[in-house]
This record gives C-alpha cells, structure tokens and sequence, in this order.
C-alpha cells in the first residue's frame, strides 16, 4: 500500500524563506508529460512558475516535456510508476494524490475553479434565463473522461457527459450533443481562439460563472520527495517576496484570460467541491485569488 506523502508549503517566517534562497540544492532532472498537442500556451504560466520556485530554491534544473502525448489518468499513472515522467501539473483530487508528492500551492490562485461555458454562439440567449442551479439543471455539460470537474458538477446534480477525446468535446458542443463546455477562466479563451478555423460557430458563454474551489497542483513521483520539497520550498519563498504576485500580475496568460471574462457582471453559481484532500483544506486563504464580485 503507498504510504501517503503530501509536501504541503506551509506559511513560513519571511527570514526562513530567504533561507531557502541561499541553500543550493543538487540538479533535477524534470520531465514532464505532453497534456495534448498545441497547449503550450497553457503550459507556460505552469512552467513559469515551475521556474520562478525552482530558482527562488537555488536549485539547478532542466525540465523537459515527453514527447508523448498522456490523457490525465494515463498521467498520473505514470507518475506513480516514476519510469516515464517526475512531475505533472493537474486538479486536486485526494484521490490522485494519494501515494504521490504533491506541493499543496495553487498554481494559479484558484482560477482553475471559476468556470465559464464554452457554447454554441447561436445558444446565448437560451443562457441568459440561467440564474440558479436549478436552471442549469436543464442543460447538459461536458467535461473529460476521468476529470475530476464531471464528479464535482455530477454531485451538485448537474448533467454532464463526458468522452475520452480532448477533439471530441468541441464538436459535441457545436453539433448540440451537449449545451456547454466549462472551462476555467484562463482557459477558455486560448481555447476559444484555436478553434476559430474548425468550430468557428463557438463562443464563451458571457451571462453565468460556475464556482467551486479547485486549481492545478504540482504532482511529483513518490521517488522525488526531494524534488517536490525544492518546489515547496522555493514556491513559498516566491510568496514571501513577492515575486510570485509579479508574475500572477503580468503574465499574459492570466491577465488576458481575466479581462476578457468581465467576471463582476456575472451570476456566479457555488457548488461544493467534497473532492478535496484534508490537505487540500488546509491550504491558507492567502493562496486563492479574491476577485471582485464574485
């Protein structure tokens, strides 16, 4: 049985933190896997991030990305095996964290869990009357086989199917299978974009956010508790200095997704996320974003 080893960055003395800075720590060799073809861009704040921890650690590292292309569960199962890929950037989830190294730091605040509805651009109106659960309950989504985020939308009974095909998921949208794709705010819109030449009749849905509390997380193999308390460490000393907020405030990625979002206009839904670890929990309130109005 894997023993349970989760590496949480917990609030530290700003002096610890520029500790961490002056202690240099041996080479890492990151791999990590290909999530699916074309999504560098939104593997980049991941990376940068990846790279702002590891250099705030004074850690020597190169980090390469597996030329092989791993759906989530195929991920995380090499992971585990450790004989493949040592890091991965995915959902919390108690039960994908079980048995890994994980740095319990949002990558990106939160904003992963606030979800807005890529649609059929023709579909707006019928949106514009959702303004409870209740109503969404009316409408059928679609999220990915084997993401955490169907189980979350299933346990606030909403209807969602899911599919095996990334591909797949927009032509559902476009064909009217399903009414709604959720993806997080910093998300869609990259999405949107490169689907301009295939599924030009989609848009971003710009009444409704659905919200539950969810973000990426680093998932390191259980072999590399070294590597994942480096991350740890030097995630948290990009805290404390503030060079984390720098790049949260400036990276492209982030700030494009939310200002073309205008979340204070929206009807924001909760829902609960029971999904969650303990350690999940636990994870301090400075490390999720406030966003005004929502």
């Amino acid at each position: 049985m894997h023993r349970r080893r989760f590496i949480f960055a917990a609030a530290a003395a700003a002096s610890a933190a520029l500790a961490a800075r002056a202690a240099p720590a041996g080479h890492f060799e990151i791999i990590y896997p290909q999530i699916r073809p074309g999504r560098d861009v939104h593997a980049a704040f991941a990376l940068a991030t990846l790279d702002l921890a590891m250099k705030a650690a004074n850690a020597s590292y190169t980090a390469h990305e597996l030329d092989l292309v791993m759906e989530r569960g195929r991920a995380l199962a090499e992971l585990a095996s450790g004989t493949t890929i040592n890091l991965h950037w995915t959902s919390m989830e108690a039960q994908a964290e079980r048995g890994l190294n994980v740095v319990h730091i949002p990558i990106h605040r939160g904003l992963i869990g606030f979800r807005l509805f890529l649609i059929r651009e023709d579909r707006q109106r019928d949106f514009d009357g959702i303004d409870t659960l209740e109503d969404l309950r009316s409408m059928t989504g679609v999220q990915g086989l084997g993401w955490v985020d169907a189980d979350i939308m299933r346990h606030a009974g909403l209807s969602v199917q899911t599919t095996s095909s990334y591909e797949t998921i927009f032509r559902m949208v476009e064909g009217r299978r399903v009414d709604y794709f959720p993806r997080g705010v910093i998300e869609v819109y990259p999405e949107l974009d490169s689907r301009q030449g295939t599924e030009s009749g989609l848009a971003v849905e710009n009444h409704l956010l659905l919200a539950y509390r969810s973000d990426f997380l680093f998932y390191v193999s259980p072999s590399q508790e070294e590597l994942a308390a480096t991350i740890a460490r030097g995630f948290t000393a990009a805290w404390r200095d503030g060079s984390y907020l720098k790049l949260f405030n400036s990276h492209p990625y982030i700030q494009n997704g939310l200002k073309r979002a205008n979340l204070s206009s929206r009807k924001v839904l909760w829902i609960d996320n029971p999904f969650l670890s303990d350690e999940d929990r636990a994870i301090p309130e400075m490390y999720w974003v406030r966003l005004a109005g929502v």
